[in-house]
């Protein structure tokens, strides 16, 4: 009897492992707060105007939004980047190894959702930041420190989940 056991206890311990690696992969992650300064730079917006930290006004939050023509998710956020700037959000974008001309297309079909836009042709800023790539969004917070940082789509639901919670407080 006791050699019957011992046959199902390999069995009991894949399962085990299973359920506890199941179990992780479903458990839901949150992105640790980051507190960092905003690099210094001195580029240029999307119009070729001289642009540079100083947009970065204290007793606010704001939002750092890097987009591109083309990234398909940043299509896809777009809409919701509206309905923040609808609601006096400051969002300034971030235009990462992109095409000036497609940029500005892009702004006039879609509608510009960033009160500036920073022109990051070659990724030297986003380097700075440590973009990973596009669309990724950043909360400033009112000492223009970096609080936060979302890679992915940006909708409603991290919105009210993962940023609200931190400018509220």
């Amino acid at each position: 009897m006791n050699k019957n056991y011992l046959i199902l206890l390999p069995l009991v311990f894949v399962g085990i492992i299973s359920l506890l690696f199941v179990w992780n992969l479903n458990s839901e992650k949150k992105e640790p707060l980051i507190v960092s300064d905003i690099p210094y730079f001195n580029m240029t917006d999307l119009n070729g105007k001289k642009i540079d930290q100083s947009i970065f006004k204290e007793d606010e939050y704001k939002l750092i939004n890097v987009w591109a023509t083309w990234c398909i998710n940043c299509k896809l956020e777009h809409g919701f980047l509206m309905s923040l700037k609808n609601q006096n959000f400051k969002i300034i974008g971030l235009n990462y190894k992109d095409n000036l001309e497609k940029a500005n297309k892009w702004l006039t079909q879609f509608g510009n959702p960033f009160s500036n836009n920073i022109l990051d042709q070659k990724g030297e800023l986003g380097f700075e930041l440590g973009v990973a790539g596009a669309p990724e969004t950043y909360l400033v917070n009112k000492q223009n420190k970096i609080l936060y940082k979302h890679i992915g789509i940006m909708d409603e639901k991290i919105w009210n989940k993962n940023f609200l919670p931190l400018i509220n407080d």
